[in-house]
């Protein structure tokens, strides 16, 4: 939002005048290269200005509309999708840009639309690089930023292999994914995340011994990775004891990385420390408002303290920034539900049934809320379809309000 604002601030300064000034200073330079100089500096207000205006006067520049695209990115996840906009029509205009390949793929992996961003991947691997003066930021698996940087003229492909086998993670596709960080690593065995990762698709597949190995490569490498730690704590079983020390611990390490606070307040969470678990995400949220998964998360802590309302509010913040999932609509119609709030939660219920058809706990908690509202006619269909749907603890209730 602060970013938006100081957008509509910069824009109202060049429309009465401000432009001018702005213009006899930098007579010389255009729109793109100011926006290029914005960018650099991270003054990303200024650069989307810059570059929209540049687009405007330049509709056919591929490279405006990549730029523009990692601008938009830098705002917020709202702004996802208008960034994915600009880099296609990057694309469009010049199907051989490589680079925006690289960058539409990272997108859609932080979106988690794990198919496109590998057909982007494989695509940037395949095509030829052209000369430019773009890098690109390697996700990092130990925080929502990036670790390291590459240009598409890299000769070496490992980061790319590295980012189809994040992809190859979020699809479950475990053996493949092992395939492409070998290879990553075996091009540049110096970079901690892949053995990270590696060691977290050989404990998908139950190979916890060279999972040990992996992750062990990984501390050898970054004695503070997180991740690798928390994993070899829980293929070794130490107990809840030593896996919350070693979060505390990490959080010690790194007190501004929200990841810690996350990971340390989920494990509070399943374990029954819903205060706890409260305490930590709410840290979590101050350090990274944007992260769908802390407000569900500590929406769920709330559910277990049955503080409804407060439940409510943080499902829909999530819902706000990934309005996609079909638990948190499930999540919020039950703190409404709670709250009798019944056509509210019906609602949610019925947006769980839209998105995956195939949940059978949608159908069933509609049923219910129906039920509650005495239409018994809609409230024994969904009964009848989430039992269908293998939800056996529909059948109870089926045969308690239905026959």
């Amino acid at each position: 939002m602060k970013i938006m604002i100081r957008i509509l601030v910069l824009m109202i300064f060049m429309s009465h005048g401000g432009h001018l000034a702005m213009a006899q200073r930098e007579e010389f330079k255009s729109n793109y290269d100011l926006g290029l100089e914005a960018f650099n500096e991270e003054d990303y207000p200024k650069a989307w200005i810059h570059f929209n205006e540049w687009i405007k006067e330049s509709p056919q520049d591929p490279n405006g509309y990549w730029y523009m695209g990692q601008v938009t990115e830098k705002f917020d996840s709202q702004s996802f999708p208008l960034a994915l906009e600009n880099y296609s029509l990057a694309l469009r205009l010049n199907p051989d840009l490589a680079g925006v390949y690289m960058s539409r793929g990272r997108l859609q992996l932080k979106m988690e639309r794990f198919e496109a961003a590998e057909q982007d991947f494989q695509t940037y691997l395949k095509i030829p690089k052209g000369e430019t003066t773009q890098i690109i930021y390697k996700r990092s698996s130990t925080a929502s930023g990036f670790s390291g940087i590459f240009t598409p003229q890299s000769e070496n492909p490992s980061g790319v292999l590295y980012h189809i086998g994040l992809c190859r993670i979020g699809l479950e596709d475990y053996s493949k994914a092992l395939d492409y960080l070998d290879s990553a690593i075996s091009l540049n065995p110096a970079e901690a995340d892949y053995h990270a990762e590696r060691g977290k698709a050989l404990m998908e597949i139950g190979r916890n011994e060279e999972a040990l190995l992996a992750l062990k490569n990984a501390l050898e490498l970054q004695p503070k990775h997180y991740l690798a730690r928390q994993r070899i704590s829980l293929i070794k079983d130490g107990g809840d004891s030593e896996i919350l020390e070693g979060l505390t611990q990490a959080i010690s390490d790194e007190p501004e990385n929200p990841q810690v606070w996350k990971l340390r307040g989920y494990h509070r969470l399943t374990h029954g420390d819903f205060e706890g678990a409260n305490e930590d995400f709410s840290q979590a949220i101050s350090l990274d408002l944007e992260d769908p998964e802390n407000w569900n998360y500590r929406a769920n802590a709330f559910l277990k303290l049955e503080e409804w309302e407060k439940a409510e509010n943080d499902f829909t913040e999530a819902i706000r920034l990934s309005d996609q999932n079909p638990e948190l609509f499930l999540g919020r119609g039950q703190s409404r539900y709670h709250q009798r709030k019944i056509e509210q939660a019906i609602a949610d219920f019925t947006q769980v049934i839209a998105i995956d058809p195939q949940d059978a706990s949608g159908y069933y908690h509609r049923g219910i809320s129906m039920h509650r509202i005495k239409k018994s006619n809609e409230a024994c269909n969904d009964l009848k379809r989430a039992l269908l749907l293998g939800m056996e603890e529909a059948k109870p209730v089926l045969e308690k309000i239905c026959e």
